[in-house]
């Protein structure tokens, strides 16, 4: 399961990455950029792109190199000469030619293959991992220039509401049913608005700059809203089995890793023989003679003891950080799931009775206040209490959608095309 999910982490960091260029093409005339667009573009840009792939070709090539047997030794030895007497040339000489050859008794081989393939997991999952890392956080730039934007359409609404306004009040002053201190009241709300506008407006900028930085680009462009305004939960589609969570995926390749090595100091405490073959040449007769020999090492003074003692260890070690992973994420995930579900109750409040409410009641001020049944006063109260319901439902929505961004990281949700694509 974890090598399927680490394929599918690597391939969707692929496939997103080649992905980039014709969503920037098919946006680049409307400069209306999506969430999907932003992250394909910060994934198409990124050159941790490069060094994933690098890493994951270096852990296959050790995993090759895991599985392949001790290299013969060739040995040729020359005695008894450059002596004294008759053994001063080499007319007494013995030249022997032997090959060598160790013998893996202990299954060292199998479990260098099998740690091997354990690294290439991991490694695989920490390549997706770092696609998810990037995903949310370009996420949650995406949604805070989306913020930002509506914010700044509320500026815009409110400074159009003051404009009709203070004409209303023009008007009811020069005829001496307002007071002049209403006019200047109302100028100064209006500078006020205006304010707001352009720091509003700059918000925007600096928001969509920010995000833009993930990709190196410019902010040439304007963010959607309507998404920002629908929060249909996209974590929900991920899988809540804690077999599926990448970063517990992490935590268990760590554990199967050190299992492994385990394996491999196990390994180590069987001798490896080395069988020798091979002939001597006697100079003095000219005759020859094959020989044969066996060499074991004798695990008298060392018999990796300590080393597997301290592979035990870190294997308990890794699977007590299992469970503590699998803890610190299912708390994680329970906050994160109660943040976004009070977001969105506060949101269907707002929506369905505070905001009409308050639209409502302004309409009706600025009707009654036309009519001389209130005062400017009270307009100007309407007012701030719906911009304030607004503002209120858009930072319950950004808090919604950072909170969903953020479970999405959690779970590893990832498009439903592009997983199935990679799981094949």
């Amino acid at each position: 399961m974890k090598r399927l999910l680490g394929a599918a982490l690597f391939g969707f960091v692929i496939a997103s990455a080649a992905l980039a260029q014709p969503e920037e093409i098919l946006h680049a005339e409307t400069h209306i950029l999506t969430r999907e667009e932003a992250v394909s573009r910060a994934l198409g840009d990124d050159p941790g792109i490069a060094a994933v792939a690098q890493g994951i070709r270096a852990a296959k090539a050790s995993a090759r190199q895991a599985g392949l047997r001790p290299n013969p030794t060739l040995d040729l030895q020359l005695e008894d000469f450059g002596g004294t007497g008759p053994f001063g040339g080499v007319g007494q000489s013995q030249a022997t030619y032997s090959l060598n050859q160790q013998f893996e008794l202990g299954g060292d081989r199998r479990a260098r293959r099998a740690l091997a393939d354990r690294e290439t997991d991991a490694a695989r999952i920490k390549a997706g991992l770092g696609a998810l890392d990037l995903r949310e956080a370009v996420e949650v730039a995406f949604v805070e220039a989306q913020a930002a934007k509506a914010f700044a359409d509320v500026a815009r609404s409110r400074l159009a509401v003051a404009k009709d306004f203070s004409v209303a009040v023009e008007r009811r002053v020069r005829a001496a049913r307002d007071p002049q201190a209403a006019r200047s009241r109302i100028a100064a709300r209006l500078a006020e608005t205006e304010i707001e506008v352009a720091t509003a407006e700059a918000r925007v900028n600096a928001a969509q700059a920010s995000l833009a930085s993930y990709w190196g680009g410019i902010s040439d462009f304007t963010v959607e809203t309507q998404t920002f305004f629908t929060p249909l939960s996209h974590a929900a589609a991920g899988t809540k089995s804690p077999e599926l969570a990448p970063d517990l995926a992490l935590s268990e390749a760590v554990r199967d890793s050190a299992a492994a090595r385990v394996e491999i100091e196990r390994a180590k405490r069987v001798p490896d023989p080395t069988i020798r073959a091979g002939f001597r040449q006697l100079r003095q007769t000219n005759d020859s003679a094959f020989i044969v020999g066996v060499s074991v090492p004798l695990p008298i003074w060392n018999r990796n003891s300590g080393a597997l003692a301290a592979a035990r260890a870190d294997k308990s070690r890794a699977e007590f950080e299992v469970e503590a992973r699998a803890r610190v994420l299912a708390r994680e995930v329970a906050f994160l799931s109660s943040q976004a579900a009070s977001a969105r109750t506060e949101i269907e409040a707002y929506s369905a009775r505070v905001i009409p409410s308050s639209e409502k009641a302004l309409a009706q001020s600025l009707r009654a206040y036309r009519q001389g049944g209130l005062s400017y006063l009270e307009v100007l109260d309407a007012q701030s209490s719906l911009t304030e319901a607004r503002l209120r439902q858009i930072s319950a929505l950004l808090s919604y959608h950072r909170a969903e961004a953020k479970l999405a990281r959690r779970r590893g949700v990832l498009s439903p095309a592009n997983l199935q694509e990679n799981l094949q």
